[in-house]
């Protein structure tokens, strides 16, 4: 596999209890594992579901329950053969992996920006989908960062997805499946990811050798994306990351009305070059607000920032219920409008606007 945004390495395989190392979507792997049984695997599968939450790990038990050479039973990867330990290293040869990741070296060495798969890419992929298997039964295609296809280059792999040959299975990963076009979709069989329950991200990381405090931090900053969990378990740089995103949440919250709309000002402005990082700002900024009303509602238990409850029911001291969910909603729409194309600085002042009065800032 790729560098992949969402992939875990090995979730404690040998705890999950679907039987691949994926935890959190039994269901999903349920289906797939039928499917390989009982000899009705498709030639095309859409994984959709937000950053993190899992798509390649199961991308990858996936190709591994494909061509494994000793499963222990119809539908599972042994993980330890041959052809499971090339997968996980990602230099099986029937194995073909395209992502912006494996585009990057390419496009750097061309001077061409890396931010969508390209159509040459994609006459890659099509050109090794043509070639037979030649160690294991199926050629497999996954195709990660599938929402960035440009258009010419989805229709170059739409004619892969129409006449595929006999032994490719094609397996896109797509943040946003609405991405892709409606042809596209069409041909391909969805599995859709959701956000994973809380215990369930914990428990995975602690059958990874994490302590079970540390699991239960990380897996409540994870907002149920296992990947993004395990990745943040081993990368402190994702917890620093996690932390500059809530002290800028919070010091907006906590600033004076005319701090706040220079701050929708300041974001709004630059929105259209830093959207991936705003859109991200704005999910903490919910997360933050949505704690604020859970610990009005004395529900501490599942508050995402534990670690900082204290400064959060300092602010919201004084608040009503009504006020702090007219907040949420707020952060809501913004971030609707934003992906509608409202004008940014518009919705993002609006936003604000809705807030409750920060203490001390009248």
């Amino acid at each position: 596999m790729g560098a992949a945004g969402d992939r875990a390495n090995r979730w404690g395989a040998a705890a999950s209890p679907s039987g691949w190392p994926v935890w959190g979507h039994d269901a999903a792997v349920g289906g797939l594992r039928q499917e390989i049984a009982a000899g009705r695997v498709r030639h095309a599968y859409l994984f959709a579901g937000a950053e993190g939450v899992g798509k390649a790990a199961l991308a990858e038990a996936f190709a591994q329950a494909l061509c494994c050479d000793a499963p222990p039973a119809p539908g599972l990867a042994c993980g330890a053969c041959r052809a499971c330990r090339k997968i996980a290293r990602g230099v099986h040869p029937d194995v073909q992996v395209a992502s912006l990741a494996t585009q990057a070296a390419v496009a750097e060495k061309q001077g061409r920006k890396n931010t969508s798969l390209t159509i040459e890419t994609v006459r890659e992929l099509s050109a090794g989908a043509a070639l037979r298997p030649l160690e294991a039964r199926w050629r497999v295609v996954l195709v990660e960062d599938a929402e960035t296809l440009q258009g010419v280059a989805q229709e170059a792999l739409l004619k892969t997805l129409e006449e595929p040959p006999a032994y490719v299975v094609i397996v896109l990963l797509a943040d946003d499946a609405e991405a892709l076009l409606p042809t596209i979709r069409s041909r391909c069989q969805l599995v859709e990811l959701r956000p994973v329950a809380r215990a369930v991200v914990a428990a995975s990381l602690q059958a990874a050798g994490i302590a079970p405090a540390r699991a239960d931090e990380i897996a409540a900053l994870a907002g149920g994306r296992p990947g993004w969990a395990h990745r943040a378990a081993t990368d402190a740089r994702l917890l620093a990351q996690q932390r500059d995103a809530l002290e800028r949440a919070l010091a907006w919250i906590a600033g004076s009305p005319y701090e706040r709309l220079v701050t929708a000002v300041r974001l709004g402005d630059s929105f259209t070059k830093r959207r991936a990082e705003i859109f991200s700002d704005l999910d903490t900024l919910l997360g933050v607000w949505r704690d604020a009303l859970l610990l009005r509602a004395d529900q501490t238990d599942y508050v995402t920032y534990r670690g900082d409850a204290a400064r959060l029911s300092e602010l919201a001291r004084g608040w009503q219920m009504a006020d702090v969910h007219r907040a949420v909603c707020s952060v809501r729409t913004c971030l609707a409008d934003l992906d509608a194309n409202v004008r940014p600085r518009l919705a993002i002042e609006t936003m604000v606007l809705q807030w409750p009065t920060a203490p001390g800032s009248r």
